[in-house]
């Protein structure tokens, strides 16, 4: 062997060996890609997080503007919502029946009955009429046009799918004005009768009314009656004027004692009606009617 053969020897081994050393196994190559694999996993992850997040952004806006166009609905700012956020809510969100439903009844709020009806319609096009509320607004809207039979057909209709009280009290509204003075009782006891009727004075109010009208003074009396008591069994006991509804109900009682003959019954209740709210005009009229009948 030639000088130096057995380092070269030594190298070669030396060099064998820790190529393999250096060279994956199959665990090795096996772990890489198990975490390779990982890795993208917790990039996709991690994208479709940040996407998720993103859509429930976008429905929280959403959400969010729809409930500010209630809010306006719900606290008299009609123009503001027909003029102003109605176009805009449409215009971001076109495809959602919520939103020309919304500005349908701004639009109708407002008496602007044929846009209302055109907005309307959309909101019907794109989800249908299952919910009840729209239901009930063409029932408005029809009776707005003249068309009270139909009218009194869709708001019967959206109350009985719904039990809701705005619906049952609207049924009711319109049958009066309709002159459908039996139906119009049955819709304001059935308001009476749901969960928030039962702490409500207006069906009993109504309901009252109607009956004077009839000349059936004393379901009348029994009614404003049934009114009072509902507001002395919920009410805070806040030192503040009595709700309007319950200042009528003492000012009816005062009519219908005072159309029976009954003059002190009727002056004790237009008193209390006035010492519920010192501001109201028909009390104050009619004890100043009353007081200049004695003289």
């Amino acid at each position: 062997m030639r000088p130096g053969g057995h380092l070269h020897v030594a190298r070669a081994c030396a060099t064998g060996r820790e190529a393999r050393r250096r060279r994956p196994t199959g665990g090795a190559r096996h772990g890489a890609l198990v975490g390779g694999a990982w890795l993208l996993g917790a990039l996709l992850l991690g994208a479709l997080s940040l996407a998720a997040l993103s859509l429930g952004g976008l429905a929280w806006a959403q959400a969010a503007e729809f409930a500010q166009m209630e809010a306006l609905l719900a606290q008299g700012y009609y123009n503001s919502a027909a003029r102003l956020n109605g176009p805009e809510l449409v215009a971001r969100f076109p495809d959602e029946g919520r939103a020309h439903f919304l500005f349908a009844r701004a639009l109708y709020l407002t008496g602007d009955l044929e846009r209302a009806a055109s907005a309307l319609d959309r909101a019907i096009a794109l989800e249908g009429d299952a919910d009840p509320a729209i239901v009930n607004l063409q029932g408005l809207l029809r009776a707005a046009t003249g068309d009270p039979v139909g009218a009194l057909r869709a708001l019967q209709n959206a109350f009985l799918r719904s039990r809701d009280y705005r619906f049952a009290m609207d049924w009711g509204r319109v049958a009066w004005q309709a002159g459908r003075y039996d139906e119009a009782i049955a819709a304001f006891d059935a308001a009476a009768d749901t969960e928030r009727g039962r702490a409500e004075l207006w069906p009993y109010v109504d309901k009252g009314r109607l009956l004077m009208y009839a000349g059936r003074l004393d379901e009348a009396i029994a009614s404003f009656n049934a009114a009072i008591d509902v507001f002395e069994a919920t009410d805070p006991g806040e030192a503040r004027p009595g709700s309007p509804a319950y200042v009528e109900a003492y000012y009816r009682l005062g009519e219908a004692y005072e159309l029976l003959g009954e003059v002190d019954r009727a002056e004790v209740n237009y008193r209390a009606a006035r010492s519920a709210d010192p501001n109201y005009g028909p009390a104050i009229q009619a004890l100043d009617r009353l007081s200049r009948s004695f003289e």
